[in-house]
């Protein structure tokens, strides 16, 4: 399987992985938006007015007395819900209403109490629920018993004038028929019935639960408003993390670096690697570029690595402290070293050795000088440690390093045993890179990707760019890690001492030098 096909696959594996990638970095994010909502969910609930509800519970019956006293049984009663919504509409009427404020003497009018009550019907029963809601749990029990017996007091009294109208009907009727005939017998047997019934008038009603005073406001409680609140969070933090991380392009892990470099890492640098600006301040810090190194060797194997261009997709990635450290660390083995900055827009070499910027590579292209007049060894204790600065900044950068004598100054400083690492501009804003991956004296290239800076489009296309030339990438070095210690680089027993010139390695060993097999490895 080729790289490419590697990280492809790596690209559409990543599932459940990436996301809860996205999630340790925006983990402030989450915690954040659900604690607030939570927050405010209970303050919601400690600031809301306070409701009771008290539930009465009275059982009807269908039909009517006069109905069921003269034998007569309507259609209506072949339809119990229609008999029971009318029932509903009784018990929350006006009327009822009006019976209600004048048994609690209280001043309210119909219209809010009937707001402040509710009728329904039970499931399957012959029962109405009447519940009343109050700020004042015992105004709420009274309200609801109220309502039910001002209900039942109504039902009564439409019953007694009910056996009334019946009884006066029946009496116009027996007043036109003979005595003693049949059919007056029969009337006057009703109307003995209909008087016999006003005695129980009302009594079809009852009810069969009173309403308590309520010990607990109604509503959800303060765990409910919690987890609503949690619930609540959790959906806004989610949403709100997952479109962060749309909206945001930076490369954030290593493995992203990977993919869309399409190299492997060969190494990741700390932020904490970079807190010193001088070279020689940084010796302590220089492990993450030792693993580099040894990175290298490996790839020295299949690949040339005798001049060796460090360069970035754009500025800012640390790429050029990189060139500077790896040429420090391969130095300590004793191996030959020369560091050319290539970088004619932003040179910034000079500041990590403290040197004069005036001259350098520059002044030997225009023939200001000899090259060896500018070559500089910026640390004693390493006399096999050369650098060559960029000099003054030139007009015509790109043309600059588009000359031949860009290739014959590389070639004569890369001796048999030696490397010349090149510190050049970014790819993506200036051409001067790409005039530099295009020289043939060039023979390797090293990618710098810093995380949270360079965005994935902006790696396509440094990609894109180092595709389109004969320069053959070799890997990243992935730059701006948080967290050291994830990557291995805490410290690790007694901090060791300084190395000191000639410390051997599998590239730079003094018995490799001279050997032809071994000539391109670091």
């Amino acid at each position: 399987m080729s790289a490419s096909e590697r990280f492809e696959r790596a690209r559409e594996s990543e599932g459940l992985s990436g996301a809860l990638s996205v999630l340790r970095r925006r983990w402030l994010i989450v915690v954040g938006v659900t604690l607030a909502c939570v927050l405010i969910s209970v303050a919601r609930h400690e600031r809301a007015s306070k409701s009771y509800s008290a539930t009465a519970s009275v059982a009807f019956q269908s039909g009517t007395l006069p109905d069921a006293a003269l034998q007569i049984f309507p259609s209506s009663s072949t339809e119990p819900q229609r008999e029971a919504n009318t029932e509903v509409l009784i018990a929350h009427s006006p009327e009822v209403a009006e019976g209600v404020r004048r048994q609690l003497n209280i001043t309210t009018s119909p219209k809010v109490l009937l707001e402040q009550v509710q009728v329904e019907v039970a499931p399957n029963a012959d029962i109405l629920e009447i519940s009343a809601s109050s700020g004042d749990p015992e105004y709420a029990a009274q309200l609801a018993n109220s309502f039910a017996e001002q209900y039942i007091a109504f039902t009564a009294r439409s019953e007694l004038a009910g056996i009334a109208s019946a009884q006066r009907n029946l009496e116009s009727q027996i007043a036109t028929l003979p005595a003693g005939s049949s059919e007056r017998a029969t009337l006057q047997q009703s109307l003995q019935r209909l008087g016999e019934l006003k005695a129980v008038a009302g009594g079809g009603a009852s009810i069969i639960g009173r309403a308590t005073t309520p010990g607990s406001p109604t509503g959800k409680s303060l765990s409910s408003a919690v987890a609503i609140g949690l619930l609540i969070g959790l959906a806004l933090a989610f949403a709100l993390v997952f479109l962060l991380e749309s909206l945001d392009r930076r490369i954030k892990t290593i493995e992203e670096c990977e993919r869309e470099y399409r190299l492997p890492a060969l190494a990741g640098v700390p932020q904490g690697a970079f807190r010193a600006a001088r070279a020689d301040q940084r010796e302590e810090l220089l492990e993450p570029y030792r693993i580099l190194r040894s990175a290298l060797d490996f790839v020295a194997v299949t690949h040339r690595l005798d001049t060796l261009l460090i360069t970035s997709a754009v500025s800012g990635e640390g790429k050029t402290t990189v060139a500077v450290d790896l040429a420090h660390t391969v130095a300590l083995t004793g191996r030959r070293v020369v560091l050319i900055e290539l970088d004619l827009r932003r040179p910034t070499i000079a500041a990590h050795f403290d040197l004069h910027p005036d001259g350098g590579l520059t002044s030997v292209l225009t023939g200001g000088g000899e090259l060896t007049d500018f070559l500089v060894e910026p640390l004693s204790e390493l006399p096999n440690f050369s650098v060559l600065p960029a000099g003054r900044l030139p007009h015509n950068p790109a043309e600059l390093l588009g000359s031949p004598r860009v290739a014959e100054i590389i070639d004569e400083l890369s001796g048999e045993d030696g490397i010349v690492i090149v510190d050049a501009p970014p790819l993506n804003p200036v051409a001067d890179a790409q005039v530099l991956i295009g020289n043939p004296a060039i023979h390797a290239a090293l990618i710098v990707a810093r995380i949270d800076r360079v965005t994935r489009d902006e790696a396509r296309r440094a990609r894109a760019i180092l595709d389109r030339h004969m320069v053959e990438p070799v890997g990243i070095v992935v730059t701006g890690l948080r967290d050291g210690s994830r990557y291995g680089y805490e410290p690790y027993g007694e901090p060791p001492k300084a190395p000191k010139a000639g410390e051997t390695s599998v590239a730079g060993s003094p018995r490799s030098r001279g050997s032809e097999s071994r000539r391109a490895r670091l």
